[in-house]
């Protein structure tokens, strides 16, 4: 079929003299006829197929602008190196959270004696209509979680404070408590709403754990932060648990609400030397006057 294709289109104008081998005639001839009508040469390769002109690299998408809107903090506890934690966090219910019987609570609490906490619930009339005990979940000695139920009673809806405290085996004084307003509620839904992670409401700084007072008179201070008119009350307390001594003073904060410095000597009047306990009340208006208390254990002297 070859020999046909290039007898085709082979038209001589005139006859060519040739001195050479027919044999080598015959091949140059061949492979010019071929290349003359296009013909692929016998034993040659193929040619290759052209290769696609690669494409331009396309951008890559822009990344997304990050959210001037701040995640919303987790339900931890806060960070200590900002300040310490709570001593005893209650993460649920948050503040404003209406519920009915029974309501549960929840959070972590600093070791305790026996790791005993007590929960109260209280109306704006002072009236206390539950109370049980509550056990954090770890070992002695150390910071853990707590979670308990109170069954209460109300003829209609009632604002309520929810206290957690611990308590004083020497005397049997409250040492720390923590509260959170809520709202009861005989029936209807129930809307328990988030509790933000936060500081020590009050922190004593001054005197330190096992630091000595003589005198009669003890130099308190500290950061706090006060619910009502910017006011807290110091009161010192002897090792039977007797008041004997107690002093209002203001929190030095830029705005009404806010956390602030408060110092003050505080007398005291004492007979006989022995271990006792400054205490730091952020007092309220209503309930049972109880917000947040804070304290320290010392020695005292007369």
């Amino acid at each position: 079929m070859l020999a046909g294709q290039w007898l085709a289109c082979y038209t001589p104008a005139r006859s060519v003299k040739m001195s050479l081998r027919p044999t080598v005639l015959g091949a140059i001839v061949l492979a010019l006829l071929a290349l003359a009508c296009n013909l692929p040469l016998i034993g040659a390769s193929a040619p290759a197929t052209p290769t696609p002109a690669a494409l331009p690299p396309q951008p890559l998408p822009p990344e997304p602008l990050a959210s001037s809107t701040p995640e919303p903090p987790s339900p931890t506890e806060a960070n200590p190196e900002d300040g310490p934690p709570e001593a005893i966090l209650i993460l649920e219910p948050g503040p404003g959270s209406r519920l009915t019987s029974p309501l549960r609570v929840a959070g972590v609490a600093d070791p305790t004696f026996e790791q005993h906490l007590l929960m109260r619930l209280v109306l704006d009339d002072g009236t206390e209509i539950a109370s049980g005990p509550v056990i954090i979940q770890t070992e002695l000695g150390t910071r853990g979680p707590f979670e308990g139920e109170l069954a209460f009673t109300v003829a209609g809806e009632r604002n309520a404070l929810i206290q957690i405290s611990s308590q004083s085996a020497r005397d049997g004084g409250i040492t720390h408590l923590a509260s959170v307003g809520v709202t009861l509620a005989p029936t209807g839904p129930v809307q328990v709403l988030p509790a933000a992670p936060h500081f020590e409401s009050i922190q004593i700084t001054a005197p330190q754990p096992g630091d000595t007072a003589s005198g009669g008179v003890v130099h308190v201070e500290g950061i706090g932060r006060a619910s009502f008119e910017g006011t807290l009350v110091i009161e010192v307390y002897d090792e039977q648990g007797n008041l004997i001594g107690s002093m209002p003073v203001l929190v030095d904060a830029p705005d009404m609400g806010l956390a602030g410095p408060f110092s003050a000597d505080v007398p005291y009047s004492l007979a006989v030397a022995g271990f006792g306990r400054i205490t730091v009340v952020d007092p309220l208006p209503a309930f049972d006057g109880l917000g947040h208390i804070a304290s320290v254990e010392v020695r005292l002297l007369p």
